[in-house]
């Protein structure tokens, strides 16, 4: 089977839907799927570049950076000649929101190519959710949508697919970087820490992910707990406005702001966590969380979107009510203070993260392209939500 990933963020992208896109091509690839990635191309990237087996187009064309999006009818153009020229046999859309993905379906769909298009989204705004409507009528975008999570699946109905065309498969995580068997001491005395209990996060710094929450929280944690430290991993929009607001409580010698860090050292930075904060106030998955559950940190996140489908208060996680910052520092102060708390949660989490990979989430994947090319519905399929 030959199958083409088509979508606006990519390795080295940050974000989810690129982390989503760089592991599931590359499991592909190691279940004997000849896969090649169609994106587009950012100043100083190669045209045509090979990781691990994946082959990667970069289309050029014009591009935002914020979001990462294109708009650009010849970079369309090009990448219609690409799909009608190398004969794939599936068209995988990458995102909901990616223009690449919704202009590419609908053309693969003109030539008969079925066509899978996956929902990292569990809110948008009311507007967001009519124009999508009326994109997914004009375009009669994908054969199948693959929902993340129920959540997913849930918002994904808001769009107008129905149900028997709706297949949920969770994300996963590399168990292979993300472990209990990753050194934590070197991260610390980069740090220049020693006991002193530290929280993390690693995302992007934009306000959907509300980091602003959190630095607030730890100004409160560190009135109960003031030897503790905060560690960001990320970069976004936000970055300054969290710096002035990190200088505003004055705070800034207990905060680390740390930037983007390649996944290794993501992991790294999780294994010399005491907490793992993940601030936003609903997520479609919550990737994150299942990386630090996997390298045994417990975690601290929202009661919503499709984080409860995976993580239960007070057994694999603390969760609060979504923007309850006074409710977030509270869990954090709790999993630093309560030592068997955190073990037990910690182990619980170990044991929830082993269940979710790539590999399975590549096979789950495959599954679908399968159906899709035998004219299945998702009501058809083991995984149908």
């Amino acid at each position: 089977m030959r199958v083409a990933l088509v979508g606006d963020e990519y390795y080295p992208d940050i974000g989810g839907a690129a982390l989503y896109a760089l592991e599931l091509s590359l499991q592909l690839v190691r279940l004997g799927i000849e896969t090649v990635v169609i994106t587009h191309m950012h100043p100083g990237q190669l045209e045509d570049e090979e990781i691990d087996g994946v082959k990667i187009k970069r289309v050029k064309g014009w591009v935002l950076n914020h979001p990462h999006r294109t708009f650009s009818p010849p970079l369309f153009l090009r990448c219609y000649k690409y799909i009608l020229d190398e004969k794939f046999d599936v068209v995988h859309g990458l995102d909901v929101y990616s223009t690449m993905a919704l202009m590419a379906m609908p053309f693969a769909r003109i030539f008969r190519i079925p066509c899978v298009l996956t929902c990292h989204t569990a809110r948008g705004s009311a507007f967001q959710i009519f124009l999508q409507r009326v994109l997914g009528w004009m375009f009669r975008v994908g054969n199948r949508l693959i929902a993340v999570s129920q959540a997913s699946a849930r918002f994904s109905y808001l769009l107008g697919f129905s149900e028997t065309r709706v297949t949920v498969v969770p994300n996963g995580v590399d168990l292979s970087c993300f472990n209990r068997k990753v050194e934590a001491a070197l991260m610390r005395e980069e740090l220049s820490i020693d006991e002193e209990p530290l929280v993390v996060t690693a995302m992007r710094l934009i306000k959907g992910k509300s980091p602003e929450l959190l630095i607030s929280a730890f100004a409160r944690v560190l009135k109960a707990i003031p030897s503790a430290k905060l560690a960001i991993a990320g970069s976004g929009q936000e970055e300054d406005n969290l710096s002035q607001q990190i200088k505003d409580l004055n705070i800034t010698d207990s905060v680390f702001m740390m930037g983007n860090l390649p996944k290794e050292r993501v992991a790294q930075l999780m294994a010399a966590a005491n907490v793992f904060v993940l601030p936003s106030k609903i997520e479609s998955f919550g990737l994150t969380l299942l990386e630090a559950s996997a390298a045994g940190v417990p975690v601290v996140c929202a009661n919503a979107g499709g984080i409860p489908e995976v993580f239960q208060d007070g057994f694999n996680g603390l969760l609060y009510t979504p923007g309850d910052d006074d409710a977030m520092a509270k869990a954090i102060i709790r999993l630093i203070q309560d030592k068997e708390l955190a073990k037990k949660i910690s182990a619980n989490a170990l044991d929830t993260a082993n269940k979710f990979t790539w590999e399975r989430t590549a096979e789950q994947t495959l599954e679908v392209y399968e159906e899709v090319s035998q004219g299945k519905t998702a009501s058809q399929s083991r995984h149908s939500s």
